[in-house]
């Protein structure tokens, strides 16, 4: 009977422990608060010429770059998030996405093309943003 006593507490003390070490992983990592405080703003033209780097993503069109690009930011703070981007590919229609930039300079993309919209969403993804908006 005295063993039951020791397991119980042995199985006490290690979950007091696990939750000492959950709790202290939880805290937050300073130099990663402070780099996501100070981004360098996005700037439309930096995402447009990213995304002049994608290819077509509509199906049947092939892998062309696209040829032209408009961005302007629906939001606010220095990603600008959500940016509304007109792109151009070889072939029409334009294609209309709603682009969000992460906070490591990522997008993510998705839209349909102007006029005829398909059933699924097209989508496109890139990396990275340059830093800094236009003067």
């Amino acid at each position: 009977m005295r063993f039951a006593w020791l397991v119980v507490a042995l199985v006490l003390l290690v979950g007091l422990a696990g939750t000492a070490v959950a709790l202290h992983n939880r805290e937050a990592d300073s130099q990663f608060v402070s780099r996501q405080e100070n981004l360098a703003p996005v700037g439309a033209t930096q995402l447009a010429s990213l995304l002049l780097t994608t290819s077509d993503p509509r199906p049947g069109f092939g892998n062309a770059r696209a040829r032209t690009a408009r961005c302007h930011s629906a939001g606010g703070g220095a990603l600008g998030n959500p940016w509304a981007c007109v792109i151009g590919y070889r072939a029409l229609p334009r294609v209309r996405m709603r682009v969000t930039v992460h906070g490591d300079r990522s997008i993510f993309g998705s839209g349909q093309p102007e006029g005829s919209p398909h059933l699924n969403f097209l989508t496109v993804k890139g990396c990275c943003v340059a830093a800094g908006a236009e003067p």
